[in-house]
């Protein structure tokens, strides 16, 4: 698809361009003055602009090919100030208070509710006081699932607290074989949960909203969440 590089593990793609929230990431952690982190970077889209405005940049994801990929396109002179790490949320471990900014695009959607609520409550400990989380998650109106969008919008007004979950992601595709490898399951989400489950988690929402990618940024195929660790 325009636009989009597949993942190494069938995790879905990484977007060429930047969102709105991805592109504020990028800003803060120019200027904030501490290492901050790219939670589920794939080839490093942020990872590569935040280093180009002279962030200090922790790049984790679950693929170390990804990670591979992104050390060996980093020019020689940003690499002192880029580390990598394999890992997946919610099974890591860093340090409380390790980082000033963190951005988590396109990710939250692959896990469960519960899944989500303990990454949110782990990378709220791992902001420093005033720091800076950005979420980026695709929706129910994004992909193959937009055809279903009705349905979400009325689970949503019924109260369901994950409406956009998908069970059987395999339902969407007209071929079983399509979706071989990867998660039988999806959890797309609005601004609306986003909001809900950052405060959930502590954090103060500063931001939200639709966004598109690239020229499509007023579009609504992700949602984005901009929050702070209070003080």
């Amino acid at each position: 698809m325009p636009g989009l590089i597949p993942t190494l593990n069938r995790r879905g793609f990484m977007a060429e361009s930047l969102d709105r929230f991805s592109s504020a990431f990028v800003h803060y952690a120019a200027g904030c003055g501490g290492t901050v982190l790219d939670m589920g970077c794939a080839y490093g889209v942020a990872t590569h602009a935040a280093l180009g405005q002279g962030a200090t940049v922790h790049a984790c994801d679950m693929e170390a090919g990804h990670l591979a990929i992104l050390e060996a396109e980093t020019p020689a002179a940003l690499r002192p100030r880029l580390s990598t790490s394999v890992g997946t949320l919610p099974a890591l471990s860093f340090g409380a208070a390790s980082f000033a900014a963190i951005l988590c695009s396109r990710v939250l959607h692959f896990m469960r509710g519960e899944e989500i609520r303990a990454a949110l409550a782990l990378m709220h400990d791992w902001l420093q006081p005033g720091g800076r989380l950005f979420l980026v998650a695709d929706t129910p109106y994004a992909g193959f699932w937009a055809s279903a969008a009705a349905s979400y919008e009325q689970r949503k007004a019924a109260g369901e607290e994950w409406p956009g979950f998908i069970a059987d992601i395999g339902s969407f595709f007209p071929d079983p074989a399509t979706v071989d490898g990867m998660l039988p399951y999806l959890n797309p989400l609005d601004p609306d949960i986003l909001v809900r489950e950052c405060g959930l988690a502590g954090l103060a929402v500063l931001d939200s909203g639709f966004t598109g990618r690239g020229d499509d940024r007023q579009g609504r195929k992700h949602a984005g969440v901009i929050a702070m660790r209070r003080g």
